[in-house]
C-alpha cells in the first residue's frame, strides 16, 4: 500500500510525521515476521510547495497531490481556518477524484471536512473532533455525523475524531492492512493505548451565552442561575420564574439559545461538575452523586457512563490529578 499524508498550512506537524513513523515501525516489525509492508511513505501538499505547519514548523513535501495517486491518503488536523481549504476547488475536486478511483481517504479531526466537502460522506456515518461537531453538522446536513465515536471505518474512507486521534487512526490502518498482531506490537513498542473507542470522556460542556452573540438576557439570567444552583432540586416552573417568562415561552426561547432542553442543560452542568470532582478529589461516588444534585448513586453511575463512555471509577482511573 502506497501511503501519503497531505500537508497544508497550520496542519498538526506531529500528526504528519507521527503516522508515517508508526507505519515505518510497523514495516520494521512486519519485516521481522516476513509480513506485508507499506511502501512509498511520503508527504504531499495541494500544490507541491513546502508548507508551514502549526507554530510555524516547516514541512518539506515530495510533490503535489494533483500529480499523485496514493493507495491511502491521510488528512491531518488543521489548527487554523479550515474554510481556506474548503474553498480550494482544485484540492476538493482532486480528493473527490481519488475517492472515486479507489484511494482510501483517511482523516483526523477537521480533516473529515475535506472528505465531506468532496461529497464523499453524504448518507454515510462519519466523525470529527467533538468540538467541531456543530459546525460540521451545519455545513454537511446529509452526513450521518456520530461525534461520540473515536473512529469510523467506512471501507473507502476512515474518519478519526480528536486531534491526537492520528495515533488511533495509524494503529487502525496497520491492523486493517497488516494484521492485529502487528498493530498490537506497534502499540506496545510505542507504549500507546490502542483501545479508545469513543471521544465522550474528553467532551467538555461549553454553554452558549451572550458572549458568543446570543442576545437573550432573560435566558442568560437563567443560565447563570443554573450554573450557581445546579445541585438543587430544580423544576421548569422555578426556571421560568427566574427568567420572568411564562413556562411555554421560556422553554421555546431556552431551546433556541442553547440548543438543549433545560433538563438536558442542567444534566450537562451536573456531569461536568462530577467529572471535575473525580479528577481533583478523592471523594467517593456516593458523595459526589449527592454533591452534584442526584439522589440515587446507581442511576447516577448509569447516566455518567452513558454520557462519558466510562464508569465513574474508570474515569477517575484515567483522568485523576490527585497524587
Amino acid at each position: 500500500m502506497n501511503v501519503a499524508v497531505l500537508a497544508y498550512k497550520n496542519c498538526l506537524v506531529s500528526a504528519v510525521s507521527g503516522v508515517l513513523e508508526i507505519f515505518s515501525i510497523a514495516n520494521s516489525i512486519s519485516q521481522d515476521s516476513n509480513g506485508d509492508r507499506f511502501s512509498g511513505l511520503s508527504i504531499l501538499s495541494p500544490d507541491g510547495e513546502d508548507v508551514s505547519g502549526f507554530v510555524g514548523i516547516p514541512l518539506q513535501v515530495a510533490g503535489s497531490l494533483l500529480d499523485t495517486r496514493p493507495d491511502i491518503l491521510i488528512m491531518p488536523p488543521v489548527f487554523g481556518e479550515v474554510e481556506l481549504l474548503l474553498e480550494n476547488e482544485r484540492l476538493i475536486k482532486r480528493i473527490a477524484e481519488l475517492g472515486e478511483q479507489g484511494t482510501i481517504l483517511a482523516s483526523v479531526c477537521a480533516g473529515s471536512f475535506l472528505i465531506a466537502q468532496a461529497g464523499l460522506l453524504d448518507g454515510k456515518p462519519s466523525t470529527t473532533h467533538w468540538k467541531l461537531a456543530s459546525d460540521f453538522s451545519a455545513r454537511f446536513k446529509d452526513v450521518d455525523l456520530q461525534p461520540r465515536r473515536m473512529l469510523i471505518d467506512g471501507g473507502g474512507y476512515i474518519c478519526a475524531g480528536g486531534a491526537m486521534a492520528w495515533q488511533d487512526l495509524a494503529l487502525h490502518v496497520v491492523a486493517r492492512f497488516m494484521g492485529r498482531d502487528i498493530s498490537s506490537a506497534c502499540a506496545k513498542t510505542l507504549v500507546m493505548d490502542s483501545t479508545r473507542d469513543v471521544q465522550t470522556p474528553y467532551f467538555m460542556f461549553e454553554s452558549k451565552s451572550l458572549d458568543e452573540g446570543f442576545a437573550d438576557k432573560d435566558i442568560l439570567r437563567v443560565q447563570t442561575w443554573m450554573q450557581e444552583n445546579y445541585s438543587r432540586s430544580v423544576s421548569i416552573k422555578i426556571l421560568a420564574e427566574q427568567s420572568g417568562l411564562g413556562e411555554r415561552t421560556f422553554l421555546r426561547r431556552f431551546k433556541q439559545v442553547t440548543g438543549m432542553t433545560p433538563n438536558h442543560y442542567l444534566q450537562q452542568f451536573r456531569i461536568e461538575s462530577a467529572r471535575h470532582l473525580l479528577e481533583v478529589s478523592v471523594k467517593g461516588v456516593d458523595e459526589i452523586t449527592a454533591l452534584v444534585g442526584y439522589d440515587n448513586p446507581s442511576s447516577f453511575r448509569r447516566l455518567f457512563k452513558r454520557m462519558t463512555g466510562l464508569s465513574p471509577r474508570e474515569y477517575r482511573s484515567r483522568f485523576s490529578r490527585v497524587e
